[in-house]
């Protein structure tokens, strides 16, 4: 079965994605996506289906899976106890911005490993199952903090199993991922602006009813959802420098009408901008940013 494309954006504040779920599974299908993935189940037991690697866990696990390997369920409903933490992290992010450090060049070894999917054994769970839990609550800055801590437990850790013996990691050349690439550089680069979808139409040499069942059908969501998802995400970014208005924000990130703003930016959130902003102000990592 062709995997679905997710797209991924970081949480809002923050430089990768994290979610934190109770009772169950957050991927219930099977996607691929081009970012790095670290997997946490506290407990029960299911199926883990990773490239060409199936198997049943009990007890709960803890996976580390490289780009573009497609992967399904990996949640459970059999405990009332269960907890699913979930990380995703850009290649940018880690191969770019962390591995820029000499400090944390020991990562290395783990990133070329997670391209055969990394199943840690239950000592190194159980060592850094409150870690993982606990990493939901933090602020940015610890959030950060916390992520390369585990990276370099993870790091450390000879308690794992490859689960592919070859690298199952799928370059798509295929003309409906070319396509999907397309789209990101162009939002990337225009999303300030009135995006019509006569314009990514024209890119991706579909008609405008063809783009969109294109687009729902790789990514799982409608244009428009993505494209505001993107424009909040940015606007966020925007929002933790005080020194950013925030109806310049609104325009700059392709809104042109405030109240259609907070209530797309609240959507996606759950606070206005303002409110998004006070939130911010509590942060370490923000008050260190303006003191510079």
């Amino acid at each position: 079965m062709k995997p679905i494309f997710e797209t991924i954006l970081p949480n809002p504040g923050n430089s990768f994605f994290m979610i934190c779920e109770k009772y169950g599974a957050t991927e219930p299908f099977w996607h691929i996506h081009p970012e790095y993935e670290l997997v946490y189940i506290k407990n029960g037991s299911a199926e883990q289906h990773i490239g060409s690697h199936f198997s049943k866990y009990v007890d709960g696990t803890l996976l580390f899976i490289g780009p573009n390997i497609p992967h399904s369920n990996m949640g459970n409903f059999d405990n009332e106890n269960n907890t699913v933490v979930v990380l995703q992290m850009s290649k940018e992010f880690l191969e770019n911005k962390i591995l820029s450090f000499n400090e944390l060049k020991f990562i290395t070894d783990l990133l070329t490993r997670s391209q055969h999917g990394i199943c840690f054994g239950k000592e190194t769970q159980k060592r850094l199952s409150n870690k993982m839990e606990n990493l939901i609550s933090q602020n940015p800055y610890h959030k950060l903090i916390g992520l390369i801590d585990l990276l370099k437990e993870l790091s450390l850790s000879e308690d794992y199993t490859l689960l592919n013996s070859d690298s199952i990691n799928i370059v798509h050349h295929s003309l409906d991922y070319s396509r999907i690439n397309q789209i990101n550089q162009f939002v990337s680069k225009n999303y300030q602006n009135q995006i019509q979808l006569s314009d990514l139409a024209n890119i991706v040499g579909l008609t405008e009813s063809s783009f969109s069942r294109f687009f729902k059908k790789i990514t799982g969501k409608t244009f428009i959802t993505f494209l505001n998802e993107f424009r909040i995400q940015k606007a966020c970014m925007m929002l933790s420098d005080k020194r950013n208005n925030i109806s310049e924000i609104m325009y700059e990130t392709g809104f042109n009408e405030a109240a259609h703003f907070t209530r797309v930016f609240k959507k996606y959130t759950s606070y206005t901008p303002r409110e998004f902003r006070n939130k911010l102000i509590q942060s370490p990592r923000l008050n260190m940013k303006q003191e510079e």
